[in-house]
């Protein structure tokens, strides 16, 4: 996949990359935010940014034209099939994560990014819904998520890498083109 906004292109990351993750991917913010262990050194950086790179099929860069830096990524997953949900069994799903460089928040490039992916898979790639999560904690996305169109349809408390756990939200937003249940309901997991 290789998608142009008007700021942004969003391609396959590749090992050339790595320099740019390296300054985003260590953030202990970002990494609270994503439910990921710290990032301690350049050594667990690598490790993390190789497994990705060679185990996520669909782990894009978010490359900002202006200054050809990735500033962030988004990872696309398909959706269990064998999902417990009734209403979904027999469609197609994709499931998005994503994250964008402390440096580069706030000036909507994640709503940017993400209005180029939803508009790809729907219209290009055929999919039924989308479902992307976030901890309750994390009202910036909460608010990204909302602005996009994202339904809230399961809640659940997910467990913290540090221990304990922490409220979160899943969320679905229909293809508008495909047939679909009328809401989204919220259901605890």
């Amino acid at each position: 996949m290789y998608l142009e906004t008007g700021r942004l292109i969003l391609r396959r990351m590749t090992a050339d990359d790595f320099g740019d993750f390296l300054e985003y991917a260590p953030d202990p913010e970002r990494c609270r935010m994503m439910g990921t262990d710290p990032l301690r050194g350049r050594e667990e950086t690598l490790a993390a940014f190789e497994w990705l790179l060679f185990n996520e099929k669909r782990f894009y860069a978010i490359v900002l034209k202006s200054e050809n830096k990735v500033i962030g990524h988004i990872e696309v997953q398909n959706y269990p099939s064998e999902s417990d949900r009734p209403e979904l069994t027999g469609k197609t799903g994709r499931s998005l994560s994503f994250c964008v460089s402390k440096y580069y928040r706030r000036r909507g490039y994640a709503l940017e990014a993400l209005t180029a992916l939803i508009d790809y898979l729907f219209e290009s790639r055929g999919v039924d819904y989308i479902t992307s999560g976030y901890f309750d904690f994390n009202t910036p996305s909460a608010a990204l998520h909302e602005k996009l169109g994202f339904q809230p349809f399961a809640s659940s408390e997910i467990p913290l890498r540090e221990g304990g756990s922490a409220p979160g939200t899943e969320t679905i937003l229909y293809n508008p083109a495909a047939p679909h249940p009328p809401e989204a309901r919220v259901s605890e997991k």
